[in-house]
């Protein structure tokens, strides 16, 4: 690697706060921890950040973090010379006991690809032996489906990987040396870890519980490093809650993980004081902003305590997304003292009757009630998810995802003009994909000239209105994202090809003759066997079968 290289690795780290230098030869165990995209996207991550203090909080592990190349970083890396490097020691990562992945989410399974190449490390896990890391993967994909990766990975973290990895770095601390298989077979016996070298297919998977934690106070998520080198940048994160109260049936949280979990409104903010003499400390200005990450902020028991407290200590508040029936006024009114001035809200469906069929039953009403709380307590942009292409559309769902955008853009001119200036609505649509382990699993997948059609009739019934902007993944990356999510292990040379093609999946599908759109766009049977079912208990698997006979139940007309 070039001086010139070394040197931005080294004003990188200098611009973080809170990075964590170990030498490795006071340690046992050495520890690449893995995000399968660049720095800026990595770093906003909080399950990166969190293993990070916590493996690197055990006396036998040293964890350095490495990540995908950015674009202007891969001649770093040209003609192979140069090995991928970890970020602390710029140590190549063959040097490594352990090579572990946090990966969150499906399409960045080929950048996980990618990564091994650069750290010139066969792909196939059948291919690497003793002279080689073991390719551990943990994240919120194996909740949901590890099979796409089975191939390419030596173990899995099942579920929550807090606990978990204790337990598996304790037996590698106590077999360090012992031949692979052999520790393999003993990490295959532990709560949580699963070694698909020791299955087939997943059909014919023992069970596997995911691991979960009961209480968050004894493993708060929260940022470990802070940089300005990230979405959020100079933000703490925080997670409040884990899990959601709520079963939309197409989103996967309110089904996996286990009940919802809060963290004490009080802890939150003895991790944000800490951070602030952490950096008075050091000399810096004081965290300005806090993340406050859940999927059911609105539900927190602690809200009013922690919002009235940041306010106090002088930060900003972000939070993820609101739900309109749940619009606690003591936030928001914390938010806005506190300088923020946008806010994301998620209907996720135009339609009344689609948002009963996906389970987030809010009306019209309610929807527009919460625009006019939140512009009347001073919010100037807002953000919309809405999601196209859900199980039984019509053309009129579309018209009243249209009108809805309409009533919330004529509120937003009132309260505008009152002010002298008019803000932005931002329109996010994309399209549905169907998720393993959710109610609407089984659910086909629009076509993609249905979603392009329906995405250009939006445009046009938009395009006069400067001030509102629709935006939308590139709907390659949507439909590779579920491709990979309804796959099992079988899709291992359609990733091996599309990595061979630099990403140009359908491509790739052409050479092996794979019909993509069929594979996600076709109903699957109910009573076939899935790839994931054997993270489910029977349980589950009552509960899902039963929310979706009632979505689909639902009447397909749409009201007038």
């Amino acid at each position: 690697m070039s001086q010139e290289a070394r040197q931005s690795i080294r004003q990188r780290l200098h611009a973080e706060r809170g990075t964590i230098l170990k030498e490795a030869g006071q340690t046992c165990i050495r520890f690449a921890l893995a995000y399968p995209n660049t720095y800026f996207v990595g770093m906003s991550n909080l399950g990166m950040q969190t293993m990070y203090r916590v493996l690197n909080q055990r006396p036998d592990t040293v964890c350095e973090r490495v990540f995908l190349p950015a674009a202007e970083e891969w001649g770093w890396y040209a003609a192979g010379r140069t090995p991928l490097l970890s970020l602390e020691a710029q140590r190549p990562l063959g040097d490594f006991d352990l090579l572990g992945f946090s990966v969150s989410y499906e399409n960045d399974y080929l950048h996980l690809l990618q990564m091994l190449e650069l750290a010139h490390m066969p792909l196939l896990a059948a291919e690497r032996d003793e002279r080689y890391p073991l390719v551990l993967v943990g994240g919120a994909v194996t909740y949901i489906n590890p099979e796409p990766l089975a191939d390419f990975v030596d173990l899995m973290v099942i579920g929550d990987g807090e606990e978990a990895i204790q337990d598996y770095l304790d037996l590698v601390h106590d077999t360090l040396g012992q031949p692979r298989q052999e520790h393999l077979r003993l990490a295959a016996q532990l709560p949580g870890l699963y070694v698909p070298a020791l299955h087939t297919q997943s059909a014919e998977t023992t069970p596997i519980a995911p691991r979960k934690i009961t209480e968050l106070a004894q493993w708060p998520a929260y940022s470990s490093v802070l940089t300005d080198d990230t979405e959020f940048s100079g933000t703490l994160l925080v997670e409040i809650t884990r899990g959601c109260p709520f079963k939309c049936r197409f989103c996967t949280v309110g089904y996996v993980y286990p009940k919802f979990r809060q963290l004490p409104g009080k802890l939150v903010l003895e991790l944000v004081e800490a951070q602030q003499r952490r950096d008075q400390a050091a000399g810096l200005q004081p965290v300005g902003k806090v993340g406050l990450i859940s999927s059911a902020t609105g539900d927190y028991r602690d809200l009013a305590l922690v919002a009235q407290g940041l306010v106090d200590l002088g930060v900003a508040i972000g939070i993820s997304s609101l739900r309109m029936d749940r619009m606690p006024e003591v936030l928001i009114d914390c938010m806005v003292r506190s300088g923020v001035r946008s806010c994301t809200v998620a209907p996720e469906a135009g339609s009344e009757r689609l948002r009963q069929l996906i389970r987030k039953e809010m009306t019209e009403d309610v929807i527009l009630a919460g625009v006019d709380m939140l512009l009347a307590k001073g919010m100037r942009d807002l953000k919309l998810y809405s999601m196209l292409g859900l199980p039984t559309e019509t053309e009129a769902d579309l018209r009243e995802l249209v009108a809805l955008i309409f009533k919330i853009w004529d509120l937003m001119k009132k309260y505008g003009r009152a002010r002298g200036a008019l803000g932005t609505l931002t329109v996010s649509v994309n399209p549905f994909v169907p998720k393993p382990a959710t109610p609407l699993q089984w659910c086909a997948m629009a076509p993609a000239h249905i979603v392009k059609a329906r995405l250009q009739a939006l445009r046009q019934a938009l395009r006069h209105e400067s001030h509102i902007r629709l935006k939308h993944e590139n709907l390659k990356h949507d439909y590779l994202e579920a491709i990979l999510a309804r796959g099992d292990r079988r899709l291992r040379d359609f990733l091996l090809e599309t990595h061979r093609q630099r990403g140009d999946w359908p491509r790739a599908a052409r050479r092996l003759g794979f019909d993509a759109e069929a594979f996600v766009c076709t109903e699957l049977s109910q009573q076939a066997g899935l790839p994931w079912d054997f993270l489910a208990s029977e349980r589950q698997m009552q509960r899902l079968h039963r929310e979706h006979d009632r979505a689909l139940a639902l009447p397909i007309v749409a009201a007038s």
